[in-house]
């Protein structure tokens, strides 16, 4: 009903977007949340602000920051994890690796 009176449209494979075809849409993200999330947590590790063996602040506080689901800043953290930036310990929180342990790339940037 919508779209026969022209309030809505359907681009194949992005979606329905309110108002006609060829109006201006929301441009699609090129980094998702999560990776944004990790990539600003790893700048700030690689710039000394976040010390190694030190906590990185806590789930809630990034969900705070970033205006974001507990999900999203689980898959950041997992992210980081897998990359060797951080590691969690059970029932005590998340870590920053030794500088070891870091990317290959963040190692020749300190």
């Amino acid at each position: 009903m919508l779209r026969d009176e022209g309030l809505v449209h359907t681009a194949q494979g992005e979606g329905t977007f309110v108002g006609p075809p060829g109006e201006a849409r929301r441009k699609p993200q090129k980094t998702l949340l999560y990776q944004k999330i990790a990539n600003e947590l790893a700048d700030r590790i690689n710039r000394g602000e976040l010390k190694p063996r030190r906590p990185i602040p806590s789930e809630s506080t990034l969900i705070q920051q970033h205006g974001v689901a507990r999900e999203t800043v689980r898959r950041a953290i997992g992210l980081l994890r897998e990359q060797g930036w951080v590691y969690t310990v059970p029932q005590r929180g998340t870590y920053v690796s030794q500088p070891e342990e870091w990317p290959a790339t963040a190692e020749a940037d300190t």
